[in-house]
Formats: C-alpha cells, sequence, structure tokens
C-alpha cells in the first residue's frame, strides 16, 4: 500500500505569492521610471568620488556637486564647440559621397559573384540600407520612450544632483525603504555597490578618450576619410563590449576600402593593433579590475539589456550586472543573507 503524501500550502504563503506576483507586474509597468532612477544613480556614483574629494578641501558639499558638475557641462559644450563644426562637415561629405561608395563595394560583391561565388550583393546592400534605416529608426524610438524628451533628461540630472548634493544621498534612499533588521547590511551592500557604478563609469570614459584618440590619430595619419566621425564612432561604441569595437572597425574598413584596397588592408591591421592594445593593456587595468565579471556574463548581460530596453539598455547591462554580482557574492560566497 502506497503512502500519499499531502502537500498543504498555507494561506500566508498563497498570499505572500500572490503580492510578489502583483510586485513583479507592478515594476514592469514602472520599468521605465525605474530606468531613468537607475542611470540617475549610476551617475550620482559617478560623481560621488570627486564631490568627496573637494569636500575633503574644505568645500561644502552642495557647492562641490555644482563645480563637478558645471565642470562636466563645460567639458561637454568645449567639446561641442570644437568637435561638432568638423564632425558635421564630415558628415555631410559622407553622406553626399554615401551612394558613390555603395556602388564600389557593389562592383566589388559583383566581381565576387562572377567568380561562382554564391552571393546576391545588390540584395545584401538593399538589405543593408533597409537594416540601417531600422537601426536608425529604433535607436530614436528606444531613446524617445526611455527618456521621453528632454524633461525626463533634466529628470535624471535634477534626481543625480539630488543624490549627490545630500552626503550618502543613495544609501540613505535605500536605507529608508527598508526593515530594520537588514539596514545596516543594505547601507553595506549600496557602498559596494556605489563604488562599482561611480568606478566604471569613470573607467569607461577613459577607455572611450584612449580608443577614439588612437582611432582619430591612426587614421589621420593613414589619411584616411572621415577620421574624426570615425573617432567619433569608435569612442561611443565603447561602451558596447566585444561588439562596439567590432562594428567601429568594420566601418572603418569598408570606408578605407573605397579610397583602396590597400588602405583598408592597413586600417585592418590598425584597428587590430587598437584592439589588441585594449585587450591586454586597457581593460584589464582599467574595466575587468572594475567588474570582475566573466567576458561571457557580459555578453550575456549586454544581450539581455538589448531585448528589454534596447540601447539604453545595452549601455547599462554591464554595470547593473557588476552590482547584482555583489549581491549574488553575498549570497553564495558569503552568506551574509
Amino acid at each position: 500500500m502506497t503512502n500519499k503524501q499531502i502537500i498543504e500550502i498555507s494561506t500566508p504563503t498563497i498570499l505572500k505569492f500572490i503580492l510578489i506576483i502583483l510586485g513583479l507586474v507592478f515594476l514592469y509597468f514602472i520599468r521605465d521610471i525605474l530606468l531613468i532612477l537607475f542611470v540617475a544613480i549610476i551617475i550620482s556614483s559617478a560623481v560621488d568620488a570627486p564631490v568627496d574629494w573637494l569636500v575633503k578641501r574644505r568645500v561644502r558639499r552642495v557647492l562641490g556637486v555644482a563645480l563637478v558638475y558645471l565642470f562636466v557641462a563645460l567639458v561637454f559644450g568645449l567639446l561641442l564647440l570644437f568637435i561638432v563644426p568638423p564632425l558635421a562637415e564630415q558628415v555631410k561629405l559622407l553622406a553626399n559621397n554615401l551612394p558613390e561608395y555603395l556602388d564600389k563595394l557593389n562592383s566589388v560583391f559583383s566581381l565576387i559573384q562572377e567568380k561562382s561565388i554564391n552571393y546576391n550583393a545588390s540584395g545584401f546592400l538593399d538589405r543593408f540600407g533597409s537594416q540601417l534605416s531600422g537601426w536608425a529608426s529604433n535607436l530614436f524610438s528606444a531613446t524617445a520612450s526611455v527618456f521621453g524628451g528632454l524633461i525626463s533628461f533634466f529628470l535624471i540630472i535634477a534626481i543625480s544632483v539630488y543624490l549627490s548634493a545630500e552626503e550618502k544621498g543613495v544609501k540613505k534612499f535605500f536605507v529608508s525603504i527598508t526593515p530594520e533588521a537588514d539596514k545596516v547590511y543594505v547601507a553595506s551592500l549600496v557602498d559596494r555597490i556605489q563604488a562599482k557604478f561611480g568606478a566604471w563609469v569613470r573607467g569607461q570614459i577613459v577607455l572611450s578618450l584612449v580608443i577614439g584618440v588612437m582611432v582619430f590619430v591612426g587614421l589621420s595619419i593613414l589619411k584616411i576619410k572621415y577620421a574624426l566621425v570615425l573617432a567619433l564612432i569608435a569612442a561611443l561604441l565603447e561602451v558596447i563590449p566585444y561588439l562596439g569595437p567590432f562594428i567601429s572597425a568594420a566601418l572603418g574598413i569598408a570606408l578605407a576600402f573605397t579610397q583602396s584596397p590597400i588602405l583598408a588592408l592597413i586600417a585592418a591591421i590598425l584597428y587590430y593593433v587598437i584592439q589588441e592594445f585594449e585587450n591586454l593593456l586597457i581593460v584589464p587595468q582599467i574595466m575587468k579590475r572594475v567588474t570582475g565579471l566573466n567576458p561571457v556574463v557580459i555578453i550575456i548581460s549586454v544581450l539581455i539589456g538589448a531585448k528589454l530596453a534596447g540601447i539604453l539598455g545595452i549601455i547599462i547591462a554591464v554595470p547593473l550586472a557588476a552590482g547584482l554580482s555583489v549581491f549574488l557574492n553575498d549570497i553564495i560566497f558569503e552568506k551574509k543573507v
């Protein structure tokens, strides 16, 4: 005779389960607001270090926050002042010459097709053009939906300024919504996660600047057209691990090919050298030490971020994964939770 096991689920357990489901549904509906808050926390974490440095030198915290944000605004303003005019000129020139470049690439693909390689060049270019338009449309839509225009952008800045102006503002916020028994642990957790966020932002800025300058100098020496545009693309795409450098290199090599196949080969070597320099020297010293994440984890995080929040999700995937790793490390290894 077999003994039947009866599993009883108490009413409080059922209620907790329902509350968890409702909570997750609620978080899903306010995901855009959470994304804005998360970006503000990342920005606040990045400026905490320079603000704390000023405070230690007897500068009032509010004044220190104002000075840091004004300095950042001034740097961006100067960059726009000096970079935008030549950049706009190069972009306009590239747009005017793009049909000619596509024709050159089309002729090359046609030559390959004549060698009995089954490749539909014109079809590829048509698909590429459509895909490019789709990417541009998706980029605009994603940016508009997440930030909701300038109002949400200024909201992000306002929240980050408020969190920075109050000493340990981010930590105080999370501690204030935490049960009394967990306040000490949450305070420690927020400190460690904020340290990772801030270090990631500062490291990413250094990485993008170094790669952008190297690409610009290298392409300028080779006299490849649109060096400034390609350098800016390389710098911006550095926020996308692994895939970003590949895309920027492919664009640079393709444009170099329209000038000369030999020049394209040299450009490929240049991008390879820069990539090796980045992987061997810059990333281990700046980024890997900051995030401590396995490359596979980074790639999976980027894919999940792209699926959930588009372009912005790709950008914030790595710091979010780095912060989550701190919490998971406490659960699995430190047994703090």
